[in-house]
């Protein structure tokens, strides 16, 4: 099937059903010297912004600079399938969620902790997958594309700050 507009799938409903968008959260994190430092977040949200309750099924992949690029969609809680009511949103964070089911960054996370995702370009790419109704065929969104950087610009500090570009979403088809 060729590729159609962003949440289409030749359906007779052809809405736009599903919002996929990555934030920044300040936070905090205990470093190994034991203080703590301001760690920025990436949340990945998925917000149902039509009027009737979804059945949705979040999907990512993440590469890591200089490694493969790995589907990490099993790292969702319930990615057999999500109920997302109106308005409702279901997240997930990054670096405890999805750089943890890469394997080629996961024992690095788990030995080094933050400084194992310092300085490293992370390609992730998130879509969905949702239905109407349980007898209706599923529709996917668009892939969502950013690459994410994590850096210590102050030293004295230590603070970690991240930088998110945003890429050019691609269609998938049906």
């Amino acid at each position: 099937m060729p590729d159609m507009p962003k949440g289409k799938a030749g359906l007779d409903d052809q809405e736009h059903c599903l919002d996929i968008s990555l934030q920044t959260v300040d936070s905090r994190m205990l470093a190994s010297s034991g203080r703590e430092i301001s760690f920025t977040r990436a949340v990945l949200t998925v917000r149902n912004v039509c009027d009737a309750e979804l059945s949705m099924v979040p999907h990512a992949t993440l590469g890591q600079e200089g490694g493969t690029v790995q589907d990490v969609s099993g790292a969702f809680p319930g990615n057999a399938g999500v109920a997302i009511p109106p308005g409702g949103t279901v997240s997930g964070d990054v670096y405890d969620l999805l750089l943890p089911a890469h394997s080629g960054t996961a024992s690095k996370v788990h030995m080094f902790g933050y400084r194992a995702a310092l300085n490293w370009r992370f390609d992730l790419a998130a879509w969905a997958e949702y239905r109407r109704a349980a007898e209706s065929p599923p529709v996917r969104t668009s892939i969502s594309r950013w690459t994410l950087r994590w850096s210590v610009p102050d030293a004295a500090t230590g603070a970690v700050v991240l930088t998110i570009e945003e890429g050019e979403g691609q269609t998938l088809g049906r």
